[in-house]
């Protein structure tokens, strides 16, 4: 076995970590290094609200100093791309937001968005998804052609790539990686579940329009503690991350707590989403099912408070993709 790191050939016993990836000095040497990025993370993250923003400004800041105007804001509609949206604009009051509509947008994200626009005086372009022929992507057709948003990211890139692997190879070491990563999602590898959604619909379509503008970097909202592949991809990167990526992107909120939005919404009465008043803790696409199992707010998951708040949109979901969520054993 080859040392990702070190590239020296080791024994099987005398390799270590997750996969047994790294040789012993290396596994050390990289634990090491994971440990105090995350004591730096936890030191930053308990740090008080007004020092956050100093430090995201300056963050902001240094990616408008090197990039200027070809720089833009991603923008959900969600509270953390507000807070996001307020910060970039003090410092660069037109910088450019661009949104996806992806198709199965809460009504109340919409509305929010078009506020912004219309009332607000957001520099807004909203893209729609389509493929390179020009065909229109949905929720559904993405359903379809690559699978359903289930579980988590990570664990329904694992499931797509244990289905569409090319070799035995391929899959078998899907299955390997899903078995030590992710057990108790085995009996559902064969079924129809995928993580292109968010591509499809969200990222492409924002890529798309901002390489056609001429961008050459991103202001993402995302937090590190919203899921472990985002702290982990802070502890690797950190927050400005130029001329490492495919994209160039710039993430001031890294540190930030869900706390601290919502504290900083209140500082500045700043007008958010009608949906947060409504039981939900994240905008997002209607029907998205990742996180959907810890996702519970009053003991109701996201698809039975839809239930409750859009009726006419839980329909829609239960008549298309009702097989979907009872192979998963998904409430709704």
């Amino acid at each position: 076995m080859v040392c990702r790191e070190c590239k020296h050939v080791f024994t099987e016993n005398n390799m270590f970590g997750k996969g047994k990836l790294f040789c012993k000095k290396c596994f050390d040497k990289r634990k090491a290094f994971i440990l105090g990025r995350k004591y730096k993370l936890a030191l930053l993250k308990s740090t008080p609200l007004d020092v956050k923003i100093i430090k995201s400004k300056m963050l902001i800041q240094e990616a408008i100093s090197r990039y200027g105007n070809n720089i833009y804001v991603s923008y959900s509609g969600g509270k953390d791309s507000t807070v996001l949206s307020h910060l970039s604009r003090e410092l660069m009051p037109d910088i450019l937001h661009i949104f996806s509509n992806t198709t199965c947008e809460y009504p109340e994200t919409m509305k929010h968005i078009q506020w912004e626009k219309d009332k607000n005086d957001m520099n807004l372009l909203i893209v729609s998804p389509f493929d390179k022929y020009g065909k229109p992507w949905t929720f559904k057709r993405v359903v379809q052609d690559e699978g359903f948003p289930m579980f988590s990211k990570v664990v329904a890139n694992a499931i797509r790539t244990y289905r569409r692997a090319k070799s035995d190879s391929t899959r078998q070491n899907s299955i390997d990686y899903i078995t030590r990563r992710f057990k108790r999602v085995l009996e559902y590898k064969d079924f129809n579940i995928s993580d292109k959604c968010c591509e499809k619909l969200k990222k492409t379509p924002i890529k798309q329009a901002a390489k056609k503008l001429g961008m050459e970097c991103a202001i993402i909202g995302t937090l590190a503690e919203e899921s472990r592949q985002r702290e982990m991809d802070w502890v690797t990167f950190g927050c400005n991350v130029f001329d490492v990526k495919k994209d160039n992107q710039c993430r001031p909120l890294s540190f930030w707590t869900e706390q601290d939005i919502y504290n900083y919404i209140s500082l500045h009465n700043l007008k958010i989403s009608d949906l947060y008043s409504m039981g939900y803790t994240r905008n997002g696409c209607m029907f998205c099912g990742f996180g959907i199992e810890y996702d519970i707010t009053n003991g109701k998951n996201r698809y039975e408070r839809l239930a409750e708040t859009h009726p006419k949109s839980y329909n829609y979901l239960v008549n298309n993709f009702k097989e979907n969520l009872d192979e998963c054993k998904i409430r709704y």
